[in-house]
This record gives C-alpha cells, structure tokens and sequence, in this order.
C-alpha cells in the first residue's frame, strides 16, 4: 500500500514540473522568491533560474516542442487533478456525494408531490384543469429564474452557499405553501420553491464534479442521479400512505381546513431540511476556493479530503498528513468585494451575471455553447414531453373504458326510495323518481336525462360531473349541494315548488371523475424504479465509454424506442414503455451533467449549468403545453416528434467534445 502511494506520488510530481508558474509550499517548505521577482496580479514569475537561464513564464512545451500559453485556469485545473490524484476516490466523496444527493432528493420530491396532491386539492384550492396546469407550469417558471441566476451567484460566492441558499429558500416557501388557503398564494409560493430548486441543482453537479477525482467524476454524477429516483420512490411511497387518509383534515379557520395533502407536504420537507443541516457542515468545493484566491483554504481542504481517505487504510508506517503539495501562489479570480451599499452591491453581482452568460457564447467557448444548450433543449422537450403524454394517455385509456361501462337505465320506476350510498357512472333515460331520497352520498357521473322528479329530497350531496338534461321537477328541496345552475341544463325547470337551501357557496368547478387515485401513485413508483437499472448502466460505462459515447447511443437507443409506443394500448405496455424510456434518458441526464460541467473553466461552470438546465426548464414547459394536446389525437404525431426530437440530439452530441480526461 505504502509503495503503491508513493509511486503515484511521485507520478504526479512530475506532471506538476511542468506547472510554468512558481509555486508556494504551505507543508513543511516556505516560499522563496528570488530578487526582481514580478508578482502582478498575484503571479510569481521568476526572472532568472538558479543556473541563470530565463524561465519560461507562461509557456509550455508539449510533445512535439510547440509553446503553449497556459492560462491561470489551466494551471489551477493541473493543481487540482494532482491532489485529487493524491487524495483518490473514497470516504469523502461518498459522504459529501450523500449529502448533496439528498438535496437532490428532496428538490426532487417537491416536484413530484404536484402530481400527487393537485387531485386532493382541487376542491380546497377551487382549481379547474386550466388552473391546474398554471399551478404545473409555475414550478418551471421558477426553476428558470432559478437556474438562470443562481447558476452564476454559485461560480461568484461559492457552491455550498449558493446550495444553502436554495434549499433554504425551498423548505420556507414549501411550508408557507402547506398553509395557503388560496390558490394565489399557493401559486406564488410554487414559484420560489421552484427558483429554490432551480437555483441547487446547478450548484450540485458542478460541486460534485470539483470534488471527484477526474477517473470517477461521471461515476459520481451518476450516483447523484440515484437520489433522483430515491426523491420519486419517496414522494410516491409517502403520498400513498398520506394523502388517501382523510381523518387526518383539522379545520383550522373558516377558509383553511388543514387536510391530508397538507400534512403530505409539510412531510416532503424532511429530506430537504436534513440535506441543509448536512451540507452546512460540510467544506466548499476546493476548486472554486483554488480559483478564488484562498490558497491556505483550499489546502485546508485537500489536507481533510486525504486524510479522511486515508485513515484507517494504509499501514501504520504511513503518515495520515497529505504528502508536500504545493499550489501556485495566483491570487485567483477575485472574491466578490463588499460594496458602499446594499444597492450597489446588488448592482454589481447582477453586472456579473449578465458578464458571465455573455461570456458563454464567445470564443472559445462558442461552438461549445451551442451544442450543450441544443443538447438540454433537446432532452427537455423529449423528456417532459413523454413525463405528460404517458400518464396523460393512460387516464385517457382508463376514462375511455370507464365511460364504455356506464350503465344505463331507461324508462326507470322508482318510488318510496331511499339511496344512502353512492351513485356512479349511471344514466337515466326517462326514468320517474317519486318520494325518493338522496342522503349524505357522493353522485359521480350519474347524468338524469328526460327524467321526472317529484317530491324527491337530495341532502347533503357532493357531486362531479353530475348533469339534469331536460328534466322536470316537482316539489324537490336541494339542501346543502353543490347543485349550481350549470349542473341543470337544457328545458329543465326546478320553477315548480322545488326550493334550494344551504347552497354551498364559493367554488363552481365541476370536478372531474376521480379514477386513478392510487393507480397514480404505483405507476410513478414503477418509473422511478427505472432509474435504477438506468443508474447502474451509467454508472457501468460513463467513465470507461465517455460522455458523447453515451449520449449518442442513448438519443439513438430512445428514437428508435419511440416506435414501440404503437403497441401501447392498455395499461401495462404504456406502464413498461415508461419504464424502458425513463431507464434510457437518465443516462442522458448523467452524461450531460458530466459534459457540460466539465467542459466550462471554473469561473463559468455552475453559469453554464444553470443556463442550460434553464433552457431545459423553457422546453419543458413548451412539451407540456404541446404534448397535452396530442392525447386525444393519433399517436403517430408523439411518435414521429419524439423520435426526431432524439434522433436530432444523437447527431448534435457527434459535435460535443469529449470531456471525459479533461481537467477541471
């Protein structure tokens, strides 16, 4: 062990002699300058060697004797591979890879917790199917502004931060919202838990590429990735022993009653506020402190990292301390300077952001740009746009068979009756109801078309897509319904003697048929449980393969796939086909992650990420709103979009470098 250490030491020494910047010792040596040394703007550049030769500054020879210019970038990014050489995967990574990966799991969780509770709090929040998808769609709103904005404030004050900061924004508003008796404020709510969200997870894929050693870094992107099916299985797992469960309501005031989708998503909160108190104990990514100008910080850090990997490991001969390692005396990028007042200091970090977005799309880093952006626009239609179109088309599938099994009754007698539990999906057709009685029951899909209703009582009743087409009544009292004049249609006439008491005010929705109360929450948890064969393919060959190895075979492997969605006619193989693509696309999500994190110099890194993973947030929504409107008509317009979507993006990843031996 002691000499497999040592040769690797020495491996990476001589990697750093070529460094053409001095370096300073902080372990066991001091730094020596010699007289005539310039150090402007934080560089020691020596003028003369001790055999009296001039040094080469910034210039370094490779193989075939051509001069390189070496930015400080590259020189901070050669510092870092060898201590991340030195340090090896181990202990830490996994520790700090948990504990962001929580974070990840629980921004995660937020997002699917929409779709568990937007069914239980229509009636509550007074939500049409319009309102709903606002409701959806407000999450990206945020996400976008998120992602746009803390994706550069993580590459100016740090990513641990930048991750607290969101997370912390994401627990206040998603407690806020539990308690929100309005749809408004809800929504408003939705929309900074969703720049909360937004603005973590660029900072994380950049934390945990900074933090792995340059053989392991899409190995770890994956295990992120992981926690990403961890936040589904959770979310769903939670919401099915939840939300169902309405003994848990407690009325709180007269326009919030604290129900059981409530509680459900105070209870989604857990992951996040254990994430932030771990990560708050946890250090900054050493790359961005390097960068920043904190070199005695930085090897703070590498110092922890080592011997937190290393203790326990190694013989007792082998000293638990980091081997001498020295780190350019670059003063790095400079921090954020306190300015005179609040509204300068606000000014110039938004002049920052702006400058670092510019940055994005000039030389050098242009062609590459465009690439990633087409790239995550790409995934993000494809993706969310299958996310809506499968659930979508299976409620589809399921109402078609519901509405094929209504019963219906013609020429019906009923009298002296007295109906206590509930109706549904049944039509009458001319029936009579005389002296009968509707008591505390829920009415859904029950259609009275051409009936005839006389002294009947209707008391205490709910109802969802209930309808009176030309009926008449006579001497009806309705007390305490939710019977609105919508629900009365045709030549109906309640004129004769009928009367209405206790009318339920406020919400006039028309509630849709509940149908897949808890086939939702097992069909979510059968795809999320694809990311887990998905994860361990990625985990398998993202480091051996390479990144554009990866997206090109799995664009590839998904447009072709996208065929299969014609033998989708049931519910098990639209179940299967989501499991299938889910598998395939997570492996896109970790080579993307991997690429663009990698590709990008450290002070643009997490302002790419959040710039991309924004646009992947636009596209999102632009599938949502496209995709909703593919249900009802034939499957090949999903079809042939989606596989052109991904066909597209395996041919754009042909032009993606490869950033698999890249340093960071």
């Amino acid at each position: 062990m002691v000499d497999k250490h040592l040769e690797t030491t020495a491996l990476v020494d001589k990697e750093m002699d070529s460094l053409p910047y001095d370096t300073t010792t902080f372990i066991q040596q001091e730094t020596q300058l010699n007289e005539g040394d310039d150090l402007s703007n934080g560089y020691a550049e020596i003028g003369k060697s001790n055999k009296g030769e001039t040094d080469t500054g910034s210039e370094n020879k490779d193989l075939h004797g051509t001069s390189t210019i070496l930015t400080p970038d590259d020189v901070f990014s050669k510092t870092h591979d060898k201590a991340m050489t030195i340090i090896t995967q181990g202990r830490y990574q996994w520790i700090v890879t948990t504990c962001v990966g929580l974070a990840y799991t629980g921004d995660l969780t937020e997002l699917f917790a929409m779709a568990f509770i937007i069914d239980a709090a229509e009636r509550d929040l007074c939500m049409d199917d319009v309102m709903k998808g606002w409701l959806g769609g407000s999450v990206f709103l945020g996400m976008v502004l998120g992602s746009f904005v803390f994706g550069d404030i993580a590459d100016i004050i740090g990513r641990r931060p930048t991750i607290l900061i969101g997370l912390g924004i994401t627990i206040v508003f998603g407690v806020i919202a539990a308690f929100m008796p309005t749809y408004s404020w809800f929504v408003f709510c939705r929309i900074f838990i969703g720049i909360g969200t937004g603005g973590t997870l660029p900072a994380i894929i950049a934390y945990v590429s900074e933090c792995s050693p340059k053989s392991f870094r899409g190995r770890q992107q994956a295990i992120v990735m992981f926690f990403w099916a961890i936040g589904g299985i959770y979310a769903a797992l939670v919401g099915w022993l939840i939300i169902p469960n309405d003994g848990l309501a407690v009325v709180v005031t007269s326009t919030l009653v604290f129900r059981s989708w409530r509680v459900y998503l105070l209870i989604c909160q857990l992951p996040l506020v254990t994430a932030f108190i771990l990560i708050y104990f946890i250090n900054e990514s050493p790359r961005f402190v390097l960068n920043h100008g904190r070199p005695e910080e930085a090897l703070r850090i590498y110092t922890s990292m080592y011997k937190m990997n290393n203790s326990g490991c190694c013989s007792n001969s082998m000293p638990y301390e980091m081997p001498d390692f020295e780190i350019p005396m670059n003063t790095g990028q400079a921090d954020l300077k306190q300015s005179n007042s609040a509204w300068s200091s606000v000014v110039n970090t938004l002049s920052q952001v702006w400058n670092a977005q510019i940055s994005l799309f000039k030389t050098p880093h242009l062609r590459t740009s465009l690439s990633v952006c087409c790239l995550w626009i790409l995934i993000g239609f494809g993706y969310y746009g299958l996310s809506i179109w499968f659930p979508a088309y299976l409620k589809k599938l399921e109402l078609d068979q519901y509405m094929n099994q209504t019963k219906v009754v013609t020429n019906g007698s009923y009298a002296n009756q007295e109906y206590t539990k509930e109706l549904d999906n049944i039509k009458f057709v001319e029936s009579i109801f005389q002296n009968v009685s509707f008591h505390d029951i829920t009415l859904s899909h029950v259609i009275f078309d051409r009936c005839s209703l006389s002294q009947c009582l209707f008391n205490n009743i709910t109802s969802s897509q209930t309808y009176f087409d030309d009926t008449t009544f006579e001497e009806v009292l309705f007390n305490n319904t939710d019977f609105y004049p919508y629900k009365f249609r045709g030549t109906t006439d309640t004129s004769n003697g009928s009367r209405f008491l206790n009318t339920r005010i406020g919400c006039l929705v028309n509630f849709p048929v509940k149908l897949r109360s808890n086939k939702a929450y097992l069909e979510s948890l059968i795809g999320q449980l694809s990311v887990i064969p998905g994860f361990l393919l990625g985990f398998l060959i993202i480091d051996r393969v390479g990144r554009v190895p990866a997206l090109v075979s799995c664009f590839g492997m998904s447009s072709a796939a996208v065929f299969f969605i014609w033998v989708a006619n049931n519910e098990p193989t639209v179940v299967i086909m989501n499991f299938i693509f889910n598998a395939l696309l997570v492996n896109v999500w970790i080579a993307l992650d991997s690429v663009t994190s990698e590709l990008y110099p450290t002070h643009l890194r997490s302002t790419a990420l959040g710039f991309t993973t924004g646009l992947a947030k636009i596209a999102a929504v632009i599938a949502i709103v496209t995709f909703g409107k593919f249900i009802d008509l034939s499957k090949a317009i999903p079809i042939l979009i989606t596989a052109g979507v991904f066909g597209i993006g395996a041919l754009v990843s042909k032009t993606t470098p490869e950033s698999k031996d890249k340093l960071v």
